[in-house]
């Protein structure tokens, strides 16, 4: 039996000029609402948020997700699927950006957007294989389940 887990490589926050390319690379043509989705699914699933400033992400496997800044903690509650935890505030970014990923795929494959669904699915699934490796795995997947 195959036990070993796969090596975990943090996620690199993006400082200065870098992240200006960030959400164009990470959403494509469809940053600006896709970003604005993240802002909305944190004040729907994360008591307390009332805004802020979001870090950016990259990953090793491409794509990457946007965090809240700092170490905060953040209690994540969606009573759709009881799920109900406290994430840092990078698994609380990877959580929501998953949604985002997820919810914009499923539209643009409803509208025959072939194109942004494809990067979308892409984007979904290269942060779904850093969030099997991270250290909150479970809460991760258990806050998407």
């Amino acid at each position: 039996m195959h036990t070993s887990t796969p090596d975990f490589h943090p996620a690199r926050v993006l400082d200065g000029f870098v992240k200006l390319r960030f959400l164009p690379a990470l959403f494509g043509d469809d940053f600006i609402r896709a970003e604005n989705n993240v802002y909305s699914y944190a004040a729907r699933y994360l008591d307390g948020y009332d805004g802020g400033v979001w870090d950016y992400a990259t990953i090793s496997e491409g794509g990457g997700f946007m965090k809240p800044e700092g170490d905060e903690r953040w209690h994540f509650c969606n009573p759709m699927n009881f799920a109900d935890l406290t994430l840092s505030s990078e698994a609380a970014g990877i959580v929501i950006t998953a949604l985002v990923l997820n919810h914009r795929s499923w539209m643009y494959d409803r509208h025959d957007e072939e194109e942004l669904c494809r990067l979308y699915c892409r984007r979904h699934h290269q942060l779904m294989a850093y969030a099997e490796c991270h250290p909150e795995a479970a809460a991760i997947f258990r806050a998407l389940d």
